[in-house]
């Protein structure tokens, strides 16, 4: 084994072909290493494997993708993850997280352990770097939305074509055809590519409210919070933080939860 190229068709033959039948795409030899990458869920997730710069006899990989808050990154001190943090793995060398060969049927032998550790341990550390920490409403999302909610709707309206001719189960049902529709094209980027465009469906289902159930546009600031919502609606239910349910739909819940609100309302005005 004496050249880059030998090692990288072992490399895409014994770990490649095994990883792309998980959607991921060999992205070429790249800055001394042989790079996978896949999109899962709006966020590129990154396998990197590479021989020891002082020992080209010895491999390692790594794991990182373009979320910059996961929860796991922070409790790791890092979002790159390489072989030698993970638990309960064992190599064939003294360094943790390498692998040593010297001919070529032993580098396909460590190329296979490389795989067995990236296929049980490796795709579930994706998966938990992938998870930014919880996103939410902030003030600077509530401060447009109350001061330019009006713009907002009428942005959201003509994007989307979404009508309103009153308060009712139909309506609401229609509403929400069209706003599932667009978190499903919202969920392929990431919270902070979409958040505004929530912000823009909070100020329609917002205006209808006012304009249905003589609900008002209520600003509350204090030294640390800054929020809005609908108020003094004709419901048993007058107020609403439509940017807040929302949010919490999109990030958790799931937006027939957030129609079930409105729907809610909707009888018992």
């Amino acid at each position: 084994m004496d050249n880059k190229t030998n090692r990288g068709k072992l490399v895409r033959k014994y770990i490649g072909e095994e990883i792309e039948k998980f959607k991921f795409e060999y992205k070429g030899y790249q800055n001394d290493s042989w790079k996978y990458e896949r999109k899962f869920k709006g966020v590129i997730q990154t396998i990197s494997i590479y021989p020891y710069r002082f020992d080209q006899r010895m491999i390692t990989f790594e794991l990182y993708t373009d979320v910059k808050n996961s929860t796991y990154a922070s409790e790791m001190g890092t979002n790159v993850i390489q072989a030698g943090m993970i638990e309960d793995i064992t190599t064939n060398s003294e360094m943790r997280g390498y692998w040593k060969y010297d001919t070529e049927d032993e580098l396909i032998e460590v190329l296979n352990d490389m795989k067995d550790v990236l296929m049980k341990k490796g795709m579930r550390i994706l998966v938990q770097l992938s998870k930014g920490e919880e996103e939410t409403d902030t003030a600077e999302m509530y401060h447009e939305l109350y001061f330019n909610h009006d713009e907002l709707c009428e942005k959201f309206i003509k994007k989307t074509g979404i009508k309103a001719t009153g308060f009712d189960e139909k309506n609401i049902n229609n509403w929400f055809e069209v706003i599932e529709e667009r978190v499903a094209v919202l969920k392929k980027q990431s919270y902070e590519q979409s958040k505004w465009e929530l912000v823009e469906m909070a100020a329609f289902l917002g205006n209808q409210l006012v304009k249905y159930l003589d609900g008002e546009w209520y600003h509350f600031v204090s030294k640390d919070h800054e929020s809005c919502s609908i108020t003094n609606c004709n419901t048993a239910y007058s107020c609403t933080n439509c940017l807040k349910v929302l949010v919490g739909g999109y990030t958790k819940n799931g937006m027939d939860w957030v129609k079930e609100i409105f729907l809610e309302r909707c009888k018992k005005k």
